[in-house]
């Protein structure tokens, strides 16, 4: 059976005609008799906008294709309440939510960040300064510091686990801030004084509790990076962003976005 995930398509960013693309999205799924597309968040800046993009797509699947969704900042940038983003919003939406493919049960979380990957190269403070100044999450609400986000999240992926263990299934993990350490020691930031980006890109502590748990497959967005798979202990790390191509920013490897998806969309057989 086959999975089939994506991460920050941000349609309305990369101003897209929304109908062509799902209908082109709908096409190739099921040529590639994919059973089940993840958008892993960041697909629009509001979630109003990418559950109206999965209504479209499950439309013209008519069934033959699970379409199901996390959100990503860009998302809860929109002005919902943090409780309304841990609700069950919708049977599509797959945050603290668990599907069975095959032998593998699929776990998936929004997740947050914690500042560790940023390896107290600045104080909380300084970080939270940044964010509200300048990083796109200071629309954000919560009623919580960013940390114990970031931990409430590790703790439903590690029930969620230890339930998928119980039952005979190898947990799969989606989530859309990233876990893998590796793959953002490799980022090249332009200027230094924009490393501290690094502490709002996920958490090192998730990761490692991943490893620990011998979580075979993890699947992670939100960075707008190339890397290829890579393996750690048991564990394969998988990074399924997409990216802006603007008149500012060019992250594509490909002259369009259909193109690009294919490149980017992961597949994997279960």
């Amino acid at each position: 059976m086959r999975l089939a995930v994506i991460s920050d398509l941000h349609l309305d960013i990369n101003r897209l005609d929304v109908t062509e693309v799902a209908r082109k999205m709908a096409d190739y799924l099921l040529k590639e008799q994919i059973a089940v597309y993840v958008l892993a968040g960041d697909s629009f800046n509001s979630l109003a906008k990418t559950r109206e993009f999965v209504r479209q797509l499950n439309a013209l699947l008519s069934g033959k294709v699970r379409v199901f969704y996390l959100a990503g900042n860009h998302e809860m940038g929109d002005g919902l309440s943090f409780e309304k983003y841990e609700e069950h919003l919708s049977d599509g939406y797959l945050h603290n939510q668990s599907i069975d493919l095959g032998d593998y049960r699929i776990i998936g979380n929004n997740g947050w960040y914690d500042y560790s990957f940023d390896h107290g190269q600045h104080d909380a403070a300084t970080i939270g300064r940044f964010k509200k100044s300048f990083w796109y999450d200071r629309r954000i609400k919560q009623t919580m510091t960013d940390q114990k986000r970031a931990v409430l999240s590790q703790q439903q992926v590690k029930r969620a686990v230890d339930e998928a263990r119980r039952a005979g299934q190898k947990p799969l993990i989606i989530t859309h801030f990233s876990p893998d350490g590796q793959l953002v020691e490799t980022i090249p930031f332009s200027k230094s004084k924009l490393a501290i980006l690094k502490a709002y890109l996920g958490s090192e502590a998730f990761g490692k509790q991943l490893v620990a748990d011998h979580v075979p497959v993890v699947v992670s967005g939100h960075i707008h990076w190339r890397m290829p798979k890579h393996r750690i202990a048991e564990t394969t790390f998988y990074n399924a962003s997409l990216g802006y191509e603007t008149k500012r920013i060019h992250e594509w490897s490909q002259k369009d976005f259909m193109t690009e998806w294919e490149k980017r969309l992961l597949i994997l057989d279960l």
